[in-house]
């Protein structure tokens, strides 16, 4: 009887499962386009810069799957947060605009420092702030 129940909930199978499904179907998800991806290359299809732009794309597809398990303002910042690396790592791949890793991966750096400044100060101040 329960088990009827738990079939025809409207609940989004990542959501029941929570966090840990997320990194399972990421996981896999990226083997498998990596598996893939050095098919295509092995057999000529594409080149090595062309298998590069799978990292974007993982980190896109991440981006994603953290909004489908849980979505809300907090995973929608982190989601935007990946969908901007990825953005960033097509540019420097593509030398869109003459921008290389090279020449930039500083802006990285600070990003990330930017990030987790930005995660403490503010999940202090959530944690003294009363609840309503």
């Amino acid at each position: 009887m329960f088990h009827h129940h738990r079939l025809h909930s409207h609940v989004h199978p990542l959501r029941q499962h929570g966090h840990r499904a997320v990194r399972r179907v990421v996981t896999g998800g990226a083997l498998i386009l990596l598996g893939i991806g050095y098919l295509l290359r092995q057999e000529g299809l594409i080149s090595n810069h062309e298998l590069w732009l799978l990292a974007p794309l993982l980190i896109a597809l991440s981006g994603v799957a953290r909004l489908l398990a849980a979505p809300g303002w907090v995973n929608g910042v982190r989601a935007t947060l990946r969908f901007a690396v990825a953005a960033y790592l097509v540019l420097v791949i593509e030398h869109v605009g003459g921008l290389t890793f090279a020449a930039t991966w500083p802006v990285l750096l600070i990003a990330a420092g930017l990030t987790q400044v930005g995660c403490a100060l503010f999940s202090r101040r959530l944690r003294e702030e009363p609840n309503w």
